[in-house]
């Protein structure tokens, strides 16, 4: 997806770059704005480039739309803070209640009221083979009296050897 954007806003560009270059002669025209408020006297603005003219109303229109925005962004904050604090309530009703119906049933209730632990019955559980399970322990002389069996069994090696 981010690629795909990415590949639009080339082609818009793209498109806006094109219709400049073939269009040079309209955007380095020299033009004035004539501003009449009835109450002064008339404004006459220096003369510009209408690139220069065309930027200037293109970010005034991003500050305007801005500013109107303005309002519903801090309502729609407002809004995701007070849905925040319910289910922060609702969380707290939920664990309140599953103690009470634990306390009822007479099941412990764990330490942590976040943790979502699951109790498993050891008489449901099913013996795969009917053999007990193997003693995997070794055990070791203590009688020896090396520490590394294995360096002992190298020296052992080297002295037949000489």
């Amino acid at each position: 997806m981010k690629k795909a954007t990415l590949i639009l806003w080339v082609i818009i560009f793209g498109f806006i770059a094109l219709v400049i270059f073939q269009n040079q002669t309209f955007f380095m025209a020299r033009n004035s704005l004539h501003l009449n408020l009835w109450v002064v006297n008339d404004y006459l603005s220096p003369e510009l480039p209408n690139a220069v003219l065309v930027l200037v109303f293109f970010f005034s229109g991003l500050i305007i739309a801005y500013l109107f925005s303005f309002s519903a962004r801090f309502k729609a904050k407002r809004t995701i803070k007070k849905l925040n604090a319910s289910i922060a309530s609702h969380l707290n009703e939920l664990s309140e209640l599953k103690r009470e119906v634990d306390a009822l049933k007479g099941v412990e209730t764990p330490v942590d009221e976040q943790a979502d632990t699951v109790k498993l019955d050891m008489n449901a559980t099913q013996q795969i083979t009917d053999q007990p399970p193997a003693d995997k322990t070794v055990k070791f002389d203590s009688a020896e009296d090396t520490a590394n069996p294995a360096a002992d069994s190298a020296e052992d090696s080297s002295d037949k050897k000489e």
